[in-house]
């Protein structure tokens, strides 16, 4: 696997559990030490997901040349 599918697969369950974690917490109370770490997951999943998209126009560039 590719490291750029393996970042792409970690940032999609990123967003993923943090976005769970977010619709938990619209439709039940949850803990607030819970609901404080959906910031750093999906902060993380778009750090990650402009990484790939950087790393793909970079791959695209190489390719044209």
């Amino acid at each position: 696997m590719k490291k750029v599918n393996i970042l792409q697969l970690i940032a999609s369950i990123c967003l993923l559990i943090g976005s769970i974690i977010n619709l938990l917490n619209l439709l039940m109370e949850i803990p607030f030490a819970l609901y404080v770490c959906t910031g750093p997951l999906l902060l993380i999943s778009v750090i990650l997901f402009i990484i790939v998209l950087l790393k793909q126009i970079k791959n695209g560039k190489n390719k044209k040349k």
